[in-house]
């Protein structure tokens, strides 16, 4: 049996200690509505259970996107619109309650803040594919960067996290929970609007400003800058503070120190430049679009996960070779045009959704019996 994680790993993982921050007023005002649902729920729903139900929500939300506007742009019925941000709301406040439901069950376990975060690097890809359907905005090298612009902080908070023992929720005034709702809310206007007004000149609106663009376009570099901002605090954060900060306990087998920090930010820019190049090709055949789509976004959630896993581990963190070079691969045809480019991106996003089924798969059962838990099940105590 192939195995991913080692013995080490396993040990390092069992002494995990998750401390988040940067919780913002929007995640205190909600508090008392989490609580208040957590407290709805039966005594036998695992945590991990309610993740995976708000996951699949939002697979269905990508799905039926997917069958409507195949290309992301034109325009489909309204409710697909609707369902996308209700999937977003359900999903983005399910994600807030298992943890909740794990310390009322008195089931808390690593296992469970790994399979919430590697649901999260999942749900990141169909969360922006369901908004960049509801802005009916084509596969280009803007839509691209405004993209990676998304990615890219979302990494580097894990990235910040491996080195700091801290996983950032926010800045204390907009984080997670804000950009979430920001989603949810595009998709809302779209369904209610529909996606032509997002094409309106922001000069009918405003007659003074500056630029001579779209309503769309304006949104997407004002979400851009937001983003970079974030990502500015990010890097400050770690690289104003000594590795030795970081609490013995916490270090393990990491590598830590400013060549680390480095190095390991090189293979997280690696994944956003890969992936930049190839979603910013837009010489496709119909369907294209998505399936390139989808490849990035799998090989995102592995590398991501890889990042999480090595950082609950105590270990050194490794880019996972096999899907850079499947991404490396896609990204070059994608530019040089060699082979059939649709054929490449739905062979390598078929491979891809095996190796990451394969990959979590065999790290949860490696877990759970480590730990001797289920993750879809709550393990009665012994008496």
């Amino acid at each position: 049996m192939v195995k991913v994680l080692s013995p080490r790993a396993l040990e390092g993982l069992k002494n995990y200690v998750y401390k988040p921050g940067g919780y913002t007023w929007l995640d205190h005002a909600h508090t008392p509505f989490w609580n208040w649902l957590t407290a709805q729920l039966p005594m036998w729903l695992a945590p991990n259970l309610i993740t995976l139900v708000g996951l699949i929500v939002t697979f269905i939300a990508y799905g039926t996107m997917w069958y409507y506007l195949p290309e992301y742009t034109g325009e489909g019925p309204r409710w697909p619109y609707f369902f996308a941000g209700v999937s977003i709301l359900v999903y983005t406040n399910l994600d807030c309650i298992d943890g909740k439901q794990a310390r009322r069950t008195g089931t808390s376990s690593p296992l469970g803040q790994l399979f919430d975060h590697g649901c999260d690097a999942v749900a990141l890809h169909v969360m922006l594919s369901l908004v960049q359907a509801s802005l009916a905005e084509p596969p280009s090298v803007f839509a691209s960067v405004a993209a990676m612009s998304v990615y890219l902080p979302w990494w580097v908070s894990h990235w910040e996290e491996y080195h700091t023992g801290v996983l950032m929720y926010g800045d204390g005034n907009f984080g997670i929970l804000e950009a979430n709702y920001v989603l949810a809310l595009v998709t809302f206007i779209t369904g209610t609007f529909g996606p032509a007004m997002w094409d309106t000149p922001m000069r009918s609106i405003v007659p003074v400003f500056p630029w001579d663009t779209s309503v769309k376009h304006a949104f997407i570099v004002f979400a851009m800058c937001i983003a970079l901002i974030q990502n500015y605090g990010q890097l400050y954060r770690v690289f104003s503070r000594h590795w030795t900060m970081l609490p013995e306990a916490e270090r393990g087998h990491k590598e830590l120190g400013n060549a680390s920090r480095l190095t390991h930010l090189a293979s997280g820019a690696a994944l956003i430049f890969l992936g930049a190049v190839y979603l910013a090709d837009n010489k496709l055949q119909p369907g294209q679009a998505r399936l390139a789509g989808l490849l990035y976004g799998l090989v995102y959630a592995i590398v991501a996960t890889q990042l999480i896993m090595d950082h609950m581990c105590k270990e050194p963190f490794r880019s996972p070779l096999l899907p850079l070079a499947v991404l490396t691969v896609a990204a070059a045809n994608s530019v040089l045009q060699l082979v059939d480019a649709r054929a490449t991106a739905a062979t390598l996003a078929g491979a891809m959704i095996v190796y990451y089924l394969v990959y979590v798969t065999t790290i949860v059962d490696q877990v759970c019996a480590y730990l001797g838990i289920k993750c879809l099940t709550i393990t009665p105590k012994r008496a």
